[in-house]
C-alpha cells in the first residue's frame, strides 16, 4: 500500500515539474516586475489621458495665440509616442495656423516634428517627401540637431526595414552622413549625442566608450520617460552587439518597464523581450510580450513595429497552443491520478474502520473474561500461584533477599493455616448447629483478612526498604521539584511506592500489581500514567525505576 502511494505522488510531482529558466535572480526580479508595471498599464495610460484631456480644455478656455501655441506643443509631446494619428493631426494644425507661417523658424520645427513622426509610424515615403521639402535655409543653428537627429532615425527605421541587403546598406551609409554632420552641432552628453553619436561609435569598434558614455548619463533620465526608453534599449543592442547577453537583456527590460511606466504605444522592447522569453523557453511570457507589442502597434498606428511584430507572431504562437496543449493533456493526467488516489484512500479508510471494529470486538470478549475470572476462588488460586512464582524469583536475590524472602514465605504460610483454621472453625459451628445469623455474620467479615492484608502490606514495605534503604529518596530524585511524594506519619510505603516497589522487583505486569495491591487494572494505570507525567524523563521513568539500587 505504502508503495502504491510512494509512486502516485512521485508521478504528481513529476508532472507539476514546469521549466526552468537559466536566468540570473535579477533577470527574473526584473521580468516579475514587468509583469507587474504591465498589468498597472491602464492606471499609467488613465493618467496620460487625464493630462491630454486637461490641456484640450485649457486650449478651449485661452484665447492668447502664444499660449495655445504652447499647449499644442504639449499635446504633441504628449502623443508623440502614443498615437501617431494624433500627433500629426497637431502638427497638421499647428502647421496651417496663420501665425505660426509667419514664424519660419517655429514652422520648420513643426516640419521637422512631422518628419520624425513619419519615421516612427512607418511611412517612410511621407517622411522622404518632408527631408526634400524642408528648405535648407531655413534652418538656424538651434534646428540643425532636430533635423539631423530626425534624419538618422528615418534613414536608421528604413534600414531595419528593409529587407533587401544592397538597400539596407544604402540607408545605412545615408544614416552614417547625417551622424556626421550631427557631430558637429551637437553638444557632447545631450540626448541626440549619446543616441546616434555613441551608437555610431559602438559600430565602429568602440563600444566600451560608447557603453561607458551611455551608462555615465543614463542616470540623468529617470525611468518612465521617453529618454530614458530610448537610452535603455540603444545600451542593451550595444550590449548585444557585443556578446554581453545578460547586460543586453537587463536593460532592455528596463527600457520595457519605462515603456509601460511612460505609456508609450511606439516601442520595440516588447517585441524583442517576447523573442528573449522564446529562447529561454519561456512560452507565456513570450507569448504575453508579443501581444501586447502588436497591440500598441496598433494603437499607434505603426506599420513598421506591427509588421516586425507579425512576423514573430505565427511562431510564438504555435509555441503557446502547443504548451496549452501539454499543459490541458498533464492536467487530464493529473486528474485521473487523483482519482485513483481517492479509490485507494477509500479502500484504505474501509480498511482501517474494519479493523477498529475487530479491535472493539476484541477488547469486548477481554472485558467479558475478565468478568468471569472475577470470582473468589480463582483469585485466590491465582494469587498463591503468584505468590510461589515470586517466592522462587526472590530465591535468587542475595542472602539478605533470600533471609526477607523466607520471612515472606513463613508469613504467607501463617495466613493460609490461619485461613485454614478460620474455615475450620466455620464447619465445627455449622456442623453443631450454631446459629445461623451468628454463622452469616462471621462469614460475611473481612475483618480477618483485612488484618491479613494489612501485616502482609507491613512486612513487604519493611522488606524493600531494608533491602533497598534509600529507595524512597531516589525514587523522588526521578521526579519533578515539587511533584516528590510525601508519606504520612506512621507510613513506610504507601500505594504509590508499593506499585514502583514491584516494577522495581521485576513485576511490571499490570495485571499482577493490581491483584498484588487490590485495586483494579485501570488504577494500575492511572497510577503509572499520572507518575510518569511527575517525572524529570516521561519516556524513560520506568526503565529508571527498575535500575535503582
Amino acid at each position: 500500500m505504502k508503495s502504491i502511494y510512494f509512486f502516485c505522488v512521485l508521478f504528481l510531482l513529476c508532472s507539476c515539474i514546469g521549466r526552468q529558466t537559466s536566468s540570473s535572480p535579477e533577470l527574473q526580479e526584473l521580468y516579475s516586475r514587468l509583469d507587474t508595471e504591465i498589468s498597472r498599464s491602464d492606471i499609467y495610460e488613465k493618467e496620460k489621458e487625464a493630462r491630454i484631456s486637461r490641456l484640450k480644455k485649457e486650449y478651449d478656455l485661452t484665447g492668447d495665440s502664444h499660449r495655445r501655441t504652447m499647449i499644442i506643443d504639449s499635446l504633441i509631446y504628449e502623443f508623440a509616442a502614443y498615437n501617431a494619428d494624433s500627433t500629426l493631426y497637431y502638427i497638421s494644425y499647428n502647421l496651417r495656423r496663420p501665425d505660426l507661417r509667419n514664424h519660419p523658424g517655429e514652422y520648420t520645427r513643426n516640419m521637422i516634428k512631422r518628419l520624425d513622426q513619419y519615421a516612427h509610424a512607418g511611412l517612410f515615403s511621407d517622411a522622404l517627401t518632408v527631408i526634400n521639402s524642408i528648405p535648407r535655409d531655413s534652418l538656424t543653428e538651434d534646428l540643425l540637431e532636430e533635423y539631423y537627429s530626425a534624419c538618422c532615425a528615418t534613414y536608421q527605421y528604413l534600414s531595419e526595414y528593409t529587407s533587401e541587403h544592397e538597400t539596407s546598406k544604402e540607408y545605412e551609409v545615408k544614416r552614417n552622413i547625417y551622424t556626421d554632420s550631427l557631430k558637429q552641432v551637437v553638444k557632447p552628453g545631450s540626448f541626440n549625442h549619446l543616441v546616434y553619436v555613441m551608437s555610431e561609435k559602438a559600430r565602429n569598434g568602440e563600444p566600451a566608450e560608447a557603453i561607458e558614455g551611455i551608462k555615465k548619463h543614463l542616470e540623468e533620465y529617470p525611468s518612465g520617460t521617453r529618454e530614458f526608453s530610448i537610452l535603455a534599449s540603444t545600451l542593451s543592442y550595444i550590449c548585444k552587439s557585443n556578446g554581453m547577453d545578460e547586460e543586453y537583456k537587463r536593460y532592455l527590460v528596463l527600457s520595457a518597464i519605462s515603456d509601460v511606466q511612460a505609456a508609450v504605444k511606439e516601442n520595440m522592447s516588447f517585441r524583442e523581450v517576447a523573442t528573449v522569453m522564446f529562447e529561454e523557453g519561456d512560452v507565456e511570457r513570450a507569448n504575453l510580450y508579443l501581444k501586447k507589442s502588436i497591440a500598441d502597434a496598433n494603437f499607434y498606428s505603426a506599420l513598421m513595429r506591427n509588421a516586425q511584430s507579425s512576423k514573430m507572431l505565427p511562431v510564438i504562437d504555435d509555441a503557446y497552443s502547443s504548451l496549452q496543449n501539454g499543459l490541458t493533456k498533464r492536467l487530464r493526467i493529473m486528474v485521473a491520478v487523483s482519482c485513483l488516489l481517492l479509490v485507494i484512500l477509500g479502500i484504505t479508510v474501509f480498511y482501517i474502520l474494519k479493523q477498529l471494529r475487530n479491535i472493539r470486538r476484541a477488547n469486548e470478549k477481554a472485558r467479558r473474561a475478565n468478568e468471569e475470572l472475577s470470582n473468589l476462588s480463582a483469585k485466590l488460586k491465582e494469587m498463591n500461584s503468584e505468590l510461589e512464582e515470586r517466592n522462587r524469583e526472590l530465591g535468587e536475590y542475595n542472602r539478605t533477599k533470600e533471609e526477607y524472602a523466607g520471612l515472606f514465605m513463613e508469613f504467607c504460610s501463617s495466613a493460609i493455616l490461619t485461613l485454614q483454621r478460620y474455615q475450620q472453625s466455620l464447619r465445627v459451628s455449622a456442623a453443631q448447629g450454631g446459629n445461623r445469623a451468628a454463622l452469616m455474620k462471621k462469614l460475611e467479615s473481612s475483618e480477618i483478612s483485612d488484618q491479613l492484608l494489612k501485616n502482609f502490606y507491613v512486612k513487604f514495605d519493611e522488606a524493600i526498604l531494608n533491602i533497598y534503604p534509600s529507595f524512597i529518596e531516589k525514587f523522588n530524585a526521578l521526579l519533578v521539584p515539587g511533584e516528590q511524594v510525601v508519606l504520612k506519619s506512621g507510613e513506610l510505603l504507601n500505594t504509590e511506592l508499593r506499585l514502583f516497589a514491584l516494577i522495581r522487583i521485576g513485576i511490571d505486569d499490570s495485571a499482577k500489581i493490581a491483584q498484588f495491591l487490590r485495586c483494579s487494572i485501570s488504577t494500575v494505570y492511572t497510577y503509572r500514567s499520572k507518575m510518569r507525567k511527575r517525572a524529570v524523563n516521561p519516556e524513560d521513568f520506568e526503565r529508571e525505576v527498575k535500575n535503582l539500587s
